[in-house]
């Protein structure tokens, strides 16, 4: 039964890869209403590369069609090969700009970049750390990483009302918990450093760790789980294996948010279109007010 699921996916997926649905024709359902005060931030871990639950050209037009209906202000994406970045903006670049880099140099590398409103933000300043006790040297890592993992930030000022914050992306460690904390240690640094410049920040990512571990617990020394902030929350996993994870109950993949910020909104991404994910992983939506 699942080959036969799998086989399905990669059919469906086809189709959309050969343009037989256009993406402005995919409605997404559940949306959050914004209210006009709140900056709406996303998450989404888009799966680097092809499988048979889907390509990711296939998958692309599902997640353009994701992005273009919840609007956020800024996203940041997780696994973003040089393909998936310039698929991003080419689809999306009439509306958003982004700021990406990518981990190390190999061909098969991925960016945590971070996107952006572009004509209601400017940007005043970004950059990239390597989570390591080098976090300035190019593709640099912990002896235990199995790959060397990054930050990338922004720091976007509203051109209308000159509120400025600043958004963090990051992807820790999947293999070994130990490791996560030493990288959520320098990423502490970094974001500690931000905050200092008095603007609050927001930092989403897949930390490969769930609530209640040691990773987690780091993190929340400083900044706070929107899921637990929001007036409207979600509970549930966000690394669902395209449906095959569905005993799992907890997410893996967070966005934190300075103290004092408001939370409106916490919502899952996981709907589904057709018999397609959008990727193995659910992806994450808060609306917030700083």
């Amino acid at each position: 039964m699942a080959i036969i699921k799998q086989i399905t996916a990669f059919i469906f997926s086809l189709l959309f890869t050969f343009g037989m649905h256009a993406p402005e024709s995919l409605e997404i359902a559940n949306i959050p209403q914004k209210s006009e005060d709140s900056v709406r931030i996303v998450s989404f871990n888009v799966r680097c590369k092809d499988d048979l639950y889907g390509s990711v050209k296939g998958r692309s037009q599902l997640i353009y069609a994701a992005l273009s209906q919840y609007h956020p202000d800024s996203f940041g994406v997780q696994e973003a090969t040089q393909e998936w970045i310039d698929i991003l903006t080419e689809s999306l670049g009439d509306e958003y700009a982004c700021v990406s880099q990518m981990r190390d140099g190999s061909g098969s590398s991925e960016a945590s970049a971070v996107f952006y409103l572009k004509d209601k933000y400017e940007l005043k300043d970004s950059g990239t750390i390597w989570l390591s006790d080098t976090p300035e040297e190019f593709a640099s890592k912990f002896t235990l990483s199995f790959c060397p993992r990054i930050a990338t930030w922004t720091t976007l000022e509203n051109k209308e009302t000159g509120e400025v914050y600043t958004h963090v992306n990051t992807h820790l460690d999947h293999v070994f918990e130990c490791v996560r904390v030493q990288q959520i240690n320098v990423l502490k640094g970094k974001i500690e450093e931000l905050k200092a410049q008095g603007n609050p920040v927001v930092c989403t990512g897949d930390f490969n760790t769930k609530e209640g571990a040691d990773a987690y617990n780091e993190m929340k020394g400083c900044l706070l789980d929107t899921k637990y902030l929001a007036k409207t929350s979600d509970d549930g996993a966000t690394f669902l294996n395209y449906g095959q994870n569905l005993l799992e109950t907890k997410p893996i993949d967070f966005i934190f948010v300075s103290e004092g910020t408001e939370v409106d909104t916490y919502k899952i991404i996981d709907e589904k279109i057709g018999d397609m994910y959008l990727s193995d992983h659910a992806g994450l939506c808060a609306d917030v007010k700083f």
